[in-house]
């Protein structure tokens, strides 16, 4: 509701500009969005795809939701605006559904993700040593691979009141 409001005050503004102004001015808003998870036993990827589900109803444009392991090929896909749901399991550890996607970042050269941003959301459980750890390298990677950040890394604690809301 929110950005609607804010595109039709951008389209009242730039009225005086001209038809090619406001399409300029639209087409700069629409930023097309991938949301990709990396989940064992499904709770990041149910929250990936609620999230998916409610940004496609604000009129944002999705490109996929899919497992990261989908998504080994970033280097060579349009530009793009990655939000990543990560799940850490077991000691730290990182899902079986982002391995191969871990491996394809271990792989890949500084500046190999310049054209892309992105954001993590992190879920894990407080009462584990290594709390939230397959997020944290997921998000220094992407940094370090050229890949621009939009926001600071969120957390999702299985402890808290409201869990990953």
């Amino acid at each position: 509701e929110h950005l609607a409001e804010r595109m039709e005050l951008m389209r009242r503004r730039a009225a005086d500009a001209g038809p090619t102004a406001v399409k300029e001015l639209i087409d700069g808003l629409k930023t097309e969005l991938l949301v990709v998870y990396g989940s064992e036993t499904g709770t990041a990827e149910a929250v990936a795809r609620r999230f998916a589900k409610y940004a496609k109803q604000r009129g944002c444009s999705i490109r996929a939701c899919a497992e990261m392991n989908d998504v080994c090929d970033l280097p060579s896909q349009a530009a793009v605006a990655i939000v990543a749901f990560v799940a850490t399991c077991g000691d730290g550890e990182i899902p079986g559904g982002a391995l191969l996607f871990r491996d394809a970042l271990n792989n890949f050269k500084a500046g190999d993700l310049s054209k892309h941003s992105f954001t993590v959301f992190a879920l894990g459980d407080r009462s584990y040593a290594k709390f939230c750890e397959a997020g944290k390298f997921f998000d220094k990677k992407l940094e370090a691979c050229g890949a621009k950040r939009v926001g600071e890394m969120g957390i999702g604690d299985a402890c808290d009141e409201d869990g990953w809301e």
